[in-house]
């Protein structure tokens, strides 16, 4: 499809879906009603009692919860703000929509995940020694093969439905494999590093405290399809820099001649 179809495309959606939600907040037109007749008022309620009553109904109506926008909800809405606003001017023509598009496509392109992160003071760093690397490897390779062992469990009793978005499966899936990662950066936090892997060891910590939050954003795909778009690119970015966090290990084992046949 060419580049254009596709901008457009995306902005027709987004219209569509933010019109449907702003429809509810259009002003319904007066209406009429037939009269009736009311016995007298009795008499009216001492002003403390009113206050009081007052007081109470605010009360109850603080405590009313705000539901928080999607990130595709805020996008949208923001979008068909624009095109109102276009409307408006008359000014709706193909290269003023398509330069709204690419607006927000480069927008949506460029959101990124807020992901809290480790620093150097949280981590325990060990003088380098051989039994220190050797420890750490070996800590390593047992969280590896842990959670390898449980996403493989997941994976054959998923079925097929692990990867269909549309799947509550997928959901349950994905926010399952966020909760390995997140278990999996807890874990490595509590493992003492020697100095010279402590950066690369905060790196990986770092690594699967964003895989977590991209797992749980992919299971929300239907949701909220634009912070899932962002959680599919840091997921690219996140497995070659993986990689290359673990390649370090090794190295760094076999620089002081260390070998681990597998697991890292």
């Amino acid at each position: 499809m060419p580049r254009i179809n596709l901008v457009i495309s995306i902005f027709i959606s987004f219209v569509l879906i933010s019109g449907a939600m702003w429809f509810r907040f259009v002003r319904i037109p007066p209406y009429s009603a037939e009269l009736v007749t009311v016995k007298e008022v009795g008499q009216l309620p001492l002003e403390n009692t009113y206050l009081e009553d007052f007081q109470n109904a605010s009360t109850s109506l603080a405590t009313v919860p705000i539901t928080t926008l999607s990130q595709t909800e805020t996008v949208g809405r923001q979008l068909f703000s624009d095109f109102i606003a276009l409307k408006s001017r008359g000014e709706t023509t193909p290269s003023n929509i398509d330069t709204l598009a690419d607006k927000y496509a480069e927008s949506i392109k460029n959101f990124d995940l807020s992901i809290s992160k480790v620093n150097p003071n949280q981590v325990v760093v060990l003088p380098d020694s051989e039994k220190n690397l050797t420890a750490y490897g070996d800590a390593i390779t047992n969280i590896r093969n842990k959670y390898k062992n449980l996403v493989a469990t997941q994976v054959q009793s998923g079925g097929s439905g692990i990867t269909d978005i549309n799947s509550p499966t997928f959901s349950t899936f994905m926010g399952t494999m966020g909760k390995f990662y997140q278990s999996s950066a807890n874990e490595l936090l509590l493992v003492g590093v020697p100095s010279s892997l402590a950066l690369n060891h905060i790196d990986l910590i770092n690594n699967y405290l964003e895989s977590a939050e991209v797992m749980a954003s992919l299971g929300n795909t239907t949701k909220d399809p634009i912070r899932a778009y962002a959680a599919l690119n840091i997921n690219i970015q996140n497995t070659g820099k993986e990689s290359e966090l673990l390649l370090n290990i090794r190295k760094t084992m076999m620089a002081n001649g260390i070998i681990f046949n597998n697991g890292i």
